[in-house]
């Protein structure tokens, strides 16, 4: 595990605070520091009646002192709860998707809360898939109140970074003592009536093959770690949407995108960050 920093998106809601505890738990297992960011963005003026524009507004002191206090208090009971922690607070003006994202240029992980979207908040965005798509680390998008003994999922594509996914998904599972399933999701070439036509089902084994190879080279790394190998028929994003179910925490792979791309082509991650309810762990290439 790297001992680089974990930056927490932090504002002292109960998502926050689920975050904090996640990273919290994280840098106890693998003795890296915590940073709790707390970014707020304030308007350059403040229209008038006769909406003109009028000084520019900045928090005042009694605001500064409200956001150190809930600072304080948050890094006090992590010294409480996890006394082996390193733990700092740092406090950005600006938006917290651009603070986030930028903190991450020299972070070994971010971790952020995020409930389950709506289907307006998919359409529209929120913090966490904006860092999910832009940041230059893993980030992790903290949710659901998952067992212990829950395995790791690992959605496993053709894409360049699949090794970067699997080790990450493999020390997740390490450190936690879990099994981790490394799932692949595949469309088959011929969607006609018989999906069980020869075809099919040799593009499915040599689907199967590759994956087994894939993992093979991780297996001899962590060899204390349970693992099976699934290919699951379907778009990628709803198998692994679908495996995630029972998970702890389930794994992909991100792409830095465009904003339009965002918006008009959904990634994997962008889905998960739609559909599942556990965890979800985003790793770019």
């Amino acid at each position: 595990m790297s001992t680089q920093k974990i930056v927490v998106g932090f504002d002292g809601s109960p998502d926050a605070r689920k975050a904090a505890r996640w990273a919290l738990d994280e840098a106890q297992r693998t003795d890296a520091p915590v940073e709790l960011l707390y970014a707020y963005e304030w308007p350059t003026y403040v229209p008038a009646a006769a909406m003109m524009p009028a000084a520019a507004v900045y928090p005042d002191a009694d605001t500064d002192d409200a956001v150190g206090d809930m600072l304080g208090k948050a890094i006090a009971a992590a010294g409480k709860t996890h006394p082996c922690v390193r733990v700092g607070a740092r406090v950005e003006h600006g938006t917290a998707a651009v603070a986030l994202t930028q903190r991450g240029a020299e972070a070994g992980l971010l971790v952020v809360g995020g409930p389950r979207h709506s289907g307006v908040r998919a359409l529209l965005g929120s913090t966490s898939a904006s860092v999910s798509a832009h940041a230059r680390c893993p980030v992790v998008v903290v949710r659901g109140e998952p067992r212990a003994t829950d395995p790791v999922v690992a959605g496993v594509s053709d894409s360049p970074n699949a090794g970067q996914v699997l080790g990450f998904a493999f020390e997740q599972a390490a450190v936690r003592g879990v099994p981790l399933r490394a799932v692949h999701g595949f469309s088959v070439p011929d969607s006609g009536p018989d999906l069980l036509c020869e075809a099919n089902l040799a593009a499915v084994a040599a689907q199967r093959h590759r994956l087994d190879e894939i993992v093979a080279g991780w297996r001899g790394r962590f060899p204390q770690v349970p693992v099976t190998t699934e290919v699951l028929v379907g778009a990628p994003g709803e198998v692994l949407a679908e495996a995630a179910a029972g998970a702890q925490l389930v794994v992909a792979g991100a792409r830095i995108r465009r904003a339009l791309r965002v918006a008009l082509r959904p990634s994997i991650g962008r889905h998960l960050l739609h559909r599942a309810r556990c965890s979800i762990a985003l790793v770019h290439g």
